[in-house]
């Protein structure tokens, strides 16, 4: 078994982002990743999902793990330029999205002036 083929086996064996990051070798804050551990997993998680679909060929393991880790670092600088709210990636804040402003067209606009009052030479209104 080749150095890459031992370390494909040991990526499929991670279980905490840290042992993504030390096998993939990408440099990391911890606490980038103590706050945002789960969102970072998730996209990581997307991002490796869609690799390689439909490959004619079965791809090597350095091919791989090289995506793997190019996959890595989109995901943990995603959370260090934005937060779990710009991307609200799980459903729970998903369903919390604001709701966009709706449009309104100019032609539905209408402008309501107050009823004008008539006074007589009293000053009464009538």
């Amino acid at each position: 078994m080749s150095a890459l083929t031992s370390q494909l086996e040991e990526f499929r064996r991670c279980s905490t982002a840290e042992q993504y990051f030390d096998l993939l070798d990408v440099d990391y804050d911890p606490r980038v990743v103590a706050v945002n551990r789960l969102h970072i997993l998730r996209f990581f998680a997307e991002e490796i999902a869609g690799l390689h679909d439909g490959a004619d060929a079965e791809v090597s393991p350095e091919v791989l793990l090289r995506d793997y880790r190019a996959a890595l670092i989109r995901a943990y600088e995603a959370f260090t330029t934005a937060t779990a709210l710009d991307h609200r990636l799980f459903k729970v804040l998903k369903d919390r999205a604001p709701e966009p402003a709706g449009f309104v067209p100019m032609s539905e606009i209408t402008v309501e002036r107050p009823a004008t009052t008539q006074t007589d030479e009293k000053g009464q209104q009538r």
